[in-house]
């Protein structure tokens, strides 16, 4: 989990425990002004537990706070309960009782830690265009059953290919944490599902607590380029650096890494320098990378030099996806669901 969500987390945490005390302060200032009798009472309590520590820290002064001080709450509660005031007067109620607002019990971390922390990750994962892709959603109906080997070069249909990609998916899942898990390469023709596995993939991680980023390869480059040019201007805008460096940050931090549309980036070699310096800043056992190009391997080594594509078919377990269109499958469908009558052309 990258630092800016640790950050995130933390301050949501502050702001539960600030939300929370303010709270009560509001409360106890709403009684006392009601009550003068009670707020006699929490000053002199008050003045009692500070001569209890003084008491502490000086041997020879006698010990009489306690007993005073123990007189008092006991004044106090009789007052409150005399009065009908609240049992729980002066405590503060903390989102979450366990934690008391910090997010640990002792050194582990609290049943809600999790409930904080997904939130936060879901909404810099920059996933907006990806909303609604799951796994719940997957359906191998979409992709043809029918074999072409002529034409796929192989023997398996398109919904048998789709089916064992699922499965590569959903293992690399299990696996996430394992040193030996390669990144994975999506190629493919536009519409084959490679975009819609990479997202089942990256929601899948954000529910398990993983922090996921994603970005068309266009834009990566982009980001990266901002990155460096604010890095060295004179007197750059404040605002845009500090968006800049986050996003830097979760580029390079992030557990995984989803880089869609490779090669539709603008080519010039120092823009592949910058791919390949991400690739390799990321070559650590906890991070993890899923590209997807519409080249095939064979076009991917024509357009990218020997340096970056020996990252890709070296360092990540290579997938093809192949069949027709599955966005004409399901407007077929919707056509075929809503009564119009599907046009076809003349045999």
């Amino acid at each position: 989990m990258q630092a800016s969500i640790s950050r995130a987390v933390a301050r949501e945490y502050e702001n539960r425990q600030f939300a929370a005390e303010q709270a009560r302060d509001l409360q106890v200032g709403a009684l006392h002004q009601r009550w003068p009798e009670l707020a006699r009472l929490d000053r002199e309590i008050a003045a009692a537990g500070a001569d209890l520590l003084l008491e502490a820290i000086e041997p020879g002064r006698p010990c009489r706070a306690a007993a005073r001080k123990a007189k008092l709450i006991a004044a106090r509660s009789a007052f409150i309960k005399a009065n009908g005031l609240p049992e729980d007067y002066g405590q503060v109620h903390y989102a979450c009782p366990q934690c008391k607002d910090t997010g640990y019990i002792g050194a582990e971390r609290c049943s809600c830690y999790r409930s904080t922390l997904i939130p936060l990750l879901k909404a810099n994962a920059n996933l907006r265009a990806l909303e609604g892709m799951s796994f719940d959603l997957f359906d191998e109906t979409l992709f043809s059953p029918q074999a072409d080997a002529n034409r796929f070069q192989t023997d398996l249909s398109p919904r048998q290919q789709m089916l064992g990609l699922r499965q590569a998916c959903l293992r690399f899942i299990r696996d996430f944490d394992r040193p030996e898990t390669r990144n994975l390469l999506f190629v493919g023709k536009p519409g084959t599902g490679k975009t819609f596995l990479m997202a089942c993939v990256a929601r899948a991680l954000l529910d398990l607590g993983k922090s996921v980023l994603y970005l068309t390869a266009p834009e990566l480059v982009a980001s990266i380029q901002e990155y460096h040019v604010l890095l060295t201007a004179y007197n750059p805008d404040e605002i845009r650096m500090e968006k800049a460096a986050a996003l830097h940050e979760s580029l390079m931090t992030c557990d995984l890494l989803l880089i869609d549309d490779l090669g539709t980036e603008a080519g010039a070699a120092a823009r592949y320098a910058d791919l390949l310096a991400v690739i390799d800043n990321r070559n650590l056992p906890a991070l993890k990378t899923i590209i997807s190009s519409n080249a095939d391997p064979a076009t991917l080594r024509d357009t990218y030099d020997e340096r970056l594509l020996s990252r890709l078919m070296g360092g990540f377990a290579v997938y093809r996806f192949f069949g027709d269109d599955v966005r004409m499958a399901l407007n077929r469908r919707r056509r075929s669901l809503s009564g119009e009558r599907v046009k076809t052309d003349p045999v």
